[in-house]
């Protein structure tokens, strides 16, 4: 599943990174997270708190076109 995840600093509070992980579960997600705002900041992970993580929503787009008609059209 994909999630969208945003870390700050524990210590600071300070905003860190926003960024997209991809996990099973929640917490594997959270750890993908951290791992990935400790290589981008070059912080150490125990310093790293992730406050939002939200599992983004499957897209799934149907396009109508004149050789499938939207069924609800008169």
């Amino acid at each position: 599943m994909s999630y969208r995840a945003i870390i700050h600093d524990l210590n600071t509070g300070r905003f860190l990174l926003r960024c997209h992980v991809e996990g099973h579960d929640l917490h594997e997600a959270e750890n993908a997270a951290i791992a990935k705002a400790a290589l981008t900041t070059k912080g150490h992970p125990c310093d790293m708190d992730v406050r939002h993580l939200h599992q983004c929503s499957d897209r799934t787009f149907v396009h109508a076109t004149e050789s499938q008609p939207c069924p609800h059209a008169h």
